[in-house]
């Protein structure tokens, strides 16, 4: 290993996705978390680490803005909402194809074992078994 190589300080970072305590080079773009595989950001995750382990020692106000947190809430659940529409309104449509499919079938056998009766009937006469 080149000397450059060697002083290399790395840093405490969060994985984004399992939240992993990992060590990570800040120079480097990106890495991946030896604990879940996911690819990351590493400046996020050491942002990450940053904010989760952050001393405060004196605060005057606090705004918390949980506007982003709550519409992407309310939008995955009219995604949700949506797809449930969707799923439903799908299956009733398979429901009628599929009764409109064996009123079909029914109409089907009835006018054979109609016309197979006729033909009997008209047998039948002709032969004078009817009489």
């Amino acid at each position: 290993m080149s000397e450059a190589q060697n002083s290399v300080k790395f840093v405490p970072a969060v994985c984004p996705k399992c939240g992993g305590q990992l060590e990570v080079d800040p120079t480097q773009e990106a890495a991946t978390c030896k604990y879940c595989g996911t690819p990351f950001i590493v400046e996020k995750a050491i942002h990450n680490y940053n904010i989760q382990h952050a001393h405060i020692d004196h605060v005057d106000s606090v705004h918390v803005d949980m506007k982003g947190s709550v519409d992407s809430v309310i939008n995955f659940v009219e995604r949700e909402i949506d797809k449930n529409r969707e799923v439903k309104r799908e299956s009733k449509r398979l429901d009628a194809e599929n009764s409109q499919a064996m009123i079909k079938i029914f109409f089907k056998y009835f006018a054979i074992i109609s016309i197979a009766m006729i033909v009997i009937w008209v047998l039948a006469n002709a032969l004078g078994w009817l009489k």
